[in-house]
Parts: structure tokens; C-alpha cells; sequence
């Protein structure tokens, strides 16, 4: 259940800033700024945090862990950066 909640926590926040960064992007491409580095530094974040959620998932000692306990490491660890930037952009954007 707490497995559940982290997840679905930080999916919702990593969608929420998903959403604001596309945003931004469309408003900058609209008045003619070029928004490709922005979309990019964004991409490599993203892809960075997964990477190193997925290299802390394959490191023996969290593969011998029972699955419903790797969630909750997994959920855990993922949760706290994405959360904390969602509520700050929520709170400064409105």
C-alpha cells in the first residue's frame, strides 16, 4: 500500500512538471525562443534519474530483497525530488 502511494506520488509529480515544462516550451517556441536546450537539459534529467533508479534496482543485495519490499526501496528513493519539485512549482506557479 505504501509502495502504491510513493508511486503513484511520484508519478503525478513527475507529470506535473512534465506538463509545465512542455508548457514553457510552447510559450517560448510561440514568441520565437528557441526551446530545444530547455526540452533537452529536461530529457537528460528525466533520464538520468531513471538510469540511477534502475542501477539501484539491479545491485544485488535490493535483487534478493522479497519484490513487494524492492517497490517500497525503489518508491522511496524515487519520490522525495520530484515531489519537492512539484510543490515548489505549484506553489510559485499558482
Amino acid at each position: 500500500m505504501a509502495a502504491a502511494l510513493l508511486g503513484a506520488a511520484t508519478a503525478i509529480s513527475v507529470a506535473w512538471l512534465t506538463f509545465l515544462v512542455w508548457m514553457v516550451s510552447v510559450w517560448g517556441a510561440a514568441s520565437g525562443t528557441p526551446a530545444g536546450g530547455f526540452l533537452a537539459t529536461y530529457a537528460a534529467c528525466l533520464a538520468g534519474g531513471a538510469a540511477l533508479l534502475a542501477a539501484l534496482a539491479f545491485v544485488p543485495p535490493v535483487r534478493r530483497m522479497a519484490p513487494p519490499r524492492r517497490a517500497l526501496l525503489l518508491c522511496a528513493v524515487a519520490c522525495p525530488v520530484p515531489l519537492t519539485l512539484a510543490a515548489a512549482t505549484w506553489v510559485t506557479v499558482g
